[in-house]
């Protein structure tokens, strides 16, 4: 008999225990939430973060939608673009002998591809010429003169050493 009072008194021993550890246990769960509730309310009653943090969710939805549409804009226009002059070279020289000034040159307008023309204009005592070659992927179909080929060269990016 006295084995299961000393039984009774252990379990009752642990029962207190384990009531001391579930008390505890609350305790702590309790502060944990107050932590929490603080940490979501704050100090002020008009702050309130989860609002917040659902709100900077939203405008950063917003955000990249706008920068989708910005992207797409962009590439509309960048194909817009590429047929338009992007590459232009000049060349001022002196036409003919005798003649000063460099008043005649070669004027080469390209777009990224490469196509385009080149203006040429011959100047004289007399008077000047003006003369226009087409340029298709960085090649015209008429023969190009020495300085026609440097403006060509230079619009393309390749520069002649003189």
């Amino acid at each position: 008999m006295t084995t299961i009072y000393v039984i009774l008194g252990i379990l009752g021993l642990i029962s207190i225990i384990e009531f001391a550890m579930i008390h505890s246990v609350n305790n702590k769960l309790r502060r944990q939430k107050q932590r929490y509730d603080h940490l979501l309310r704050g100090t002020r009653e008009d702050l309130n973060i989860e609002e917040l943090l659902l709100n900077l969710n939203d405008q950063i939805e917003s955000s990249n939608l706008q920068l989708k549409s910005v992207d797409q804009r962009s590439m509309e226009t960048s194909d817009k673009t590429m047929g338009a002059i992007s590459k232009i070279a000049v060349v001022h020289y002196d036409a003919f002998q005798g003649q000063s000034g460099e008043l005649s040159f070669s004027l080469c307008m390209l777009d990224t591809y490469h196509n385009g023309v080149i203006f040429t204009s011959l100047y004289a005592d007399k008077g000047s010429n003006f003369y226009i070659k087409e340029i298709t992927n960085g090649i015209s179909k008429q023969e190009l003169s020495k300085n026609e080929k440097d403006a060509l060269n230079r619009a393309k990016g390749k520069f002649l050493n003189k």
